[in-house]
């Protein structure tokens, strides 16, 4: 049975940016499981029943897919924007014709573009802006969570910085020498600080003021929460992003992602929830149909804590 209040809406275009609409999804059973991760976003939708000639139109050439969802005709949101078609699969499975369609944040094609610069007093946001700068990309660049000042920093080596390779490529080396990682998403690039348990005192995460407060009525399942991290299935919620601080202060229950002995043996293993419920987002997933009752975020949060016990180092292990 239909699920007439989960609204989604899916497009296939011709182009990353303009072109020509050649599919407009709406009144079609589509399912959709989006994962914005470190490196970039990939996609998986699945529409049910399409024409032989409209598949045939999908696999035909360059195809940029874009989903829109709306919940009891509140604002319509966007939770992929023009995201590359790699590949199509399309099955019989009576009575229903199944076609899947494997996307990428259209960035990724960005990344693989080959960089070639060298840059003087080589800060980490001029190094970036030179590598993107030389493959042509003009989107938004973001810096969330750095210690003050880090990103301008000129090191006292005088000497030029040449980079090299992939804009992936290059953003990998400066992973390794900055310590954070990298997500897309929307034509922008966020680099997300991964402090460790020294300095994250220097960062703002601390003292941020948290973009998401939780309430038990968002939640699809108690969140689990372990040293340092923690995963909450909520409603749909196009706000939670990677690097948003999210209070889960307000939540009246929460089960525990440790086995009984470790609950029975380790003194204050969850003294970090019970003292400290800010966590950041790490990895995001959104999940829904206009048919199931899927319609969840699925996300991954790190605890910013300066404990020596819950150390920040290991979040994304």
């Amino acid at each position: 049975m239909a699920r007439l209040k989960q609204e989604v809406t899916l497009e296939v275009w011709t182009e990353g940016v303009g072109g020509e609409l050649i599919l407009d999804a709406t009144g079609l059973r589509t399912d959709f499981d989006i994962r914005v991760i470190p490196g970039f976003s990939k996609a998986k939708f699945v529409i049910y029943n399409l024409s032989e000639t409209t598949v045939q139109s999908l696999m035909d050439g360059d195809r940029y897919v874009t989903l829109k969802t709306r919940l009891h005709d509140g604002e319509q949101v966007t939770l992929a924007n023009r995201f590359y078609l790699s590949n199509a699969t399309d099955e019989l499975k009576l009575p229903e014709r199944i076609t899947s369609l494997f996307c990428f944040d259209k960035l990724k094609l960005t990344l693989e573009e080959p960089v070639n610069v060298s840059v003087r007093k080589a800060s980490l946001k001029r190094m970036i802006e030179a590598s993107c700068k030389d493959v042509g990309f003009s989107g938004s660049l973001n810096f969330d969570t750095f210690p003050s000042g880090l990103e301008d920093e000129v090191p006292l080596n005088i000497l030029p910085r040449s980079l090299s390779g992939t804009l992936e490529k290059v953003f990998k080396e400066l992973e390794r020498d900055f310590n954070f990682l990298t997500f897309t998403g929307d034509n922008s690039f966020t680099f997300m600080y991964m402090p460790d348990k020294e300095n994250v005192g220097k960062t703002s995460l601390s003292d941020k003021e948290p973009d998401i407060v939780f309430n038990t009525r968002a939640m699809r399942s108690n969140p689990k929460i372990g040293i340092a991290n923690c995963k909450i299935v909520s409603n749909l919620d196009s706000r939670i992003k990677p690097s948003v601080v999210m209070d889960l202060s307000q939540l009246l229950t929460v089960s525990v992602d440790a086995p009984q002995d470790t609950l029975e043996l380790i003194g204050g293993y969850l003294k970090n929830f019970s003292d400290y419920s800010k966590y950041q987002a790490f990895a995001v997933q959104h999940k829904g149909s206009n048919y199931t009752e899927e319609w969840s975020t699925i996300v991954s949060g790190l605890s910013p804590t300066k404990g020596k016990l819950a150390s920040t180092v290991t979040w994304a292990q």
